[in-house]
């Protein structure tokens, strides 16, 4: 779930197929254009997240087209809304490869959805880049040669956190975490991984909201009773930017120490605005980047 350069899809995607394409017959007046199927959730809670990605990657491809594609070949993207269903997305993949004829395969921001591509791309022998699902299986257990990953994985992020975690002074813990693949795959390594580093911890409370799920005062009002010192909260994209917005009014974040697994993705925090919670300990993003500082020259 989360995106670092837009870009990243469009240069990843040019470096492969740098090594991987034949030479191209020069002479042709109409060369064949290079088509990517990319699935993607265009509808509900992800679209914090995937409308920019979007809207980069077309900027991308312009630009790679505008200075002549890849080894004079243009690239095409064929979007699809895969409604953060697996079986939506599988349908789209192929209706992609086998009616489209898309050279690779592209996208998906849900874990869930992530593996069932990447299950059909490897019965396909179709190469799938997946530029948002951040599950650990994806490319571990369950990897495989038709699978490239563009994106951090969630032990690599989380762990992160846990060590961060493991240096406070707090010795109960909680987490909200959607109902699936990222959630569980999140709170796992996180827990286990706090728990080897400080072994007094004690996990007093666990949520699992439904992905999507829009009113959150029952797990707000559970946390506050939980009597945990700190949470870990792996809500993403629209849903967690209703659940800070709902949890602030009763002082969740100044009661609870908050640790976010994306709160600190901009895409999270310019919807929030000065609602976001101040102190929130999260991953850190692409404030690098040269246009981020220029929109954000205070972080």
């Amino acid at each position: 779930m989360r995106p670092g350069s837009r870009s990243t899809l469009a240069i990843v995607v040019v470096s492969v197929l740098m090594g991987m394409l034949p030479v191209l017959d020069q002479a042709a007046a109409q060369p064949k254009p290079i088509r990517i199927g990319e699935i993607n959730s265009y509808s509900g809670v992800a679209t914090v997240y995937t409308f920019p990605y979007r809207e980069g990657l077309a900027l991308a491809t312009k630009e790679i087209n505008d200075a002549g594609g890849v080894l004079g070949r243009p690239l095409e993207f064929i979007h699809r809304d895969d409604k953060l269903k697996p079986d939506e997305a599988v349908k789209a993949a192929r209706e992609l490869v086998g009616q489209e004829k898309v050279d690779f395969l592209a996208g998906c921001i849900s874990s869930g959805v992530g593996l069932a591509i990447s299950a059909y791309a490897k019965e396909a022998k179709t190469l799938y880049f997946a530029t948002h699902c951040q599950t650990s299986r994806l490319t571990w257990d369950d990897g495989h040669r038709y699978i490239a990953h563009t994106t951090n994985n969630v032990n690599q992020y989380t762990r992160a956190l846990a060590k961060k975690a493991s240096t406070f002074p707090y010795r109960k813990w909680a987490h909200i975490s959607p109902d699936y693949e990222y959630g569980h795959n999140v709170w796992d390594e996180f827990s286990s991984y706090l728990k080897q580093l400080k072994p007094d911890v004690q996990f007093v409370q666990q949520n699992w909201p439904k992905l999507g799920e829009t009113d959150h005062s029952a797990y707000v009002t559970a946390l506050l009773q939980s009597g945990a010192d700190a949470f870990l909260s792996s809500v993403w994209g629209a849903q967690e930017i209703a659940f800070v917005k709902q949890a602030k009014p009763f002082g969740l974040f100044d009661k609870l120490h908050f640790v976010s697994a994306s709160v600190g993705n901009p895409d999270e925090l310019d919807p929030l605005g000065k609602e976001a919670p101040v102190g929130a300990v999260t991953p850190g993003f692409a404030w690098y980047d040269e246009a981020m500082q220029k929109r954000h020259p205070k972080l």
